[in-house]
């Protein structure tokens, strides 16, 4: 079963008093998902950095690592992936 790891920043807004997660974004290398990160914390409330290593053949997700949180982040982001 060949794997191959996606790299992915998760952006958070407040709306209405709770963070949301908006736009994601693909990144090329784990280094570049954290620079992404910061970024885009800097314009909403927070951004998260994922290495997601994903099956090639069925697409399934067999791991998630998270990178680098910045700014407001959920606590529990197993509804992301």
């Amino acid at each position: 079963m060949p794997t191959k790891t996606v790299y992915v920043v998760q952006a958070f807004e407040l709306q209405k008093k709770k963070l949301v997660p908006t736009t994601r974004v693909e990144s090329p290398t784990d280094y570049a998902a954290k620079k992404r990160a910061g970024f885009v914390a800097a314009r909403k409330a927070g951004a998260v950095a994922l290495a997601i290593e994903v099956d090639t053949e069925t697409a399934e997700v067999s791991k998630v690592t998270i990178l680098e949180r910045v700014g407001n982040v959920p606590d529990d982001l197993d509804p992301l992936v």
